[in-house]
């Protein structure tokens, strides 16, 4: 019985290590989302290079939380394994259950502040994205949506990033 609990504190540190990184890559696109609002470029690079840093960090723990519960499945039988992660908790001691669960919950819980954050981003570009798109077919009605290259040749329109100066 002693290994079984020490296999359950095993996947409950894998819980809490992916929600502790969720924490640090959502605090940095918190950031991101602050820069690219206030236009601040200067440390933009840096903040995406940690956030792959983290990222790679997450994917680690995730192996390592897959490998975990399907070996947890083994121990229960094959249709709690089909069941989810609730069915497989289901049959712990109500210790053990419970820390795994609030675990569990909390890295959710991450996941989804994340995604909240993913979001905001997201719809700010999209927002921007089209306010540019109507500037410019506003400013140059002829174009019609139209780029040319440098030699006058059509490109495609695809919004790519653009800069601005707006320093005069």
């Amino acid at each position: 019985m002693n290994e079984g609990i020490s296999d359950y504190r095993i996947g409950i540190g894998i819980l809490e290590g992916e929600t502790a990184v969720l924490k640090k890559i959502a605090a940095l696109q918190d950031s991101v989302r602050t820069a690219v609002m206030n236009r601040d470029w200067a440390d933009f690079e840096s903040l995406l290079n940690s956030l792959q840093e983290y990222g790679a960090q997450f994917e680690a723990l995730e192996a390592e939380r897959v490998r975990f519960f399907s070996i947890l499945g083994e121990t229960n039988s094959a249709a709690d394994e089909k069941a989810g992660f609730y069915a497989l908790t289901a049959r712990l001691p109500p210790v053990e259950r419970t820390a795994l669960t609030t675990a569990y919950r909390k890295l959710k819980m991450e996941t989804f502040k994340m995604s909240l954050i993913n979001n905001s981003l997201m719809e700010y570009l999209n927002e921007t994205r089209t306010a540019v798109a109507a500037f410019l077919e506003a400013v140059f009605p002829d174009r019609k949506g139209r780029l040319y290259s440098r030699r006058g040749i059509q490109k495609p329109a695809d919004m790519r990033s653009m800069v601005l100066n707006h320093s005069f």
